[in-house]
């Protein structure tokens, strides 16, 4: 039951591992020089198998604590709507920051302002100031 939790919070963990080992390779060993291809290749692959470590190991974790606090192993309804909540919540937290970061949603008239002229082959754009 606790696999799509587990899956949301091994993605932000792992995010937070690889931005540490991207800039620590950014700091201490490449700095602003041109990184070797293998480089993103070794990240990606770090990336991947970190990920999936955490979420197996969240779902181990989930099967045996939830076997072992069950006295009744049949389907219990409040377990299936705390991982409902906790599946749910990150996602709503992601959207309401999406949406207030202005991601999704309606566009601003100096966003669309921008996009027009842009498009038109300008390379800047401006709005008349609202008095």
């Amino acid at each position: 039951m606790f696999g799509a939790p587990g899956f949301f919070v091994s993605l932000i963990i792992t995010f937070f591992i690889f931005g540490a080992a991207s800039g620590f390779l950014w700091i201490y060993v490449y700095g602003d020089n041109p990184w070797p291809q293998s480089t993103g290749k070794i990240l990606f692959a770090l990336f991947i198998l970190i990920f999936l470590v955490l979420w197996i190991s969240s779902i181990i974790a989930g099967f045996i604590t939830g076997r072992n606090l069950e006295v009744n192993p049949g389907l219990n309804k409040d377990h299936i709507m705390a991982s409902v909540g906790a599946t749910a919540v990150p996602i709503v937290l992601i959207i309401l920051h999406q949406l207030n970061v202005g991601n999704i949603g309606q566009r601003s008239d100096s966003r669309l302002c921008s996009e027009f002229c842009s498009g038109k082959g300008y390379s800047m754009s401006g709005m008349p100031r609202k008095d």
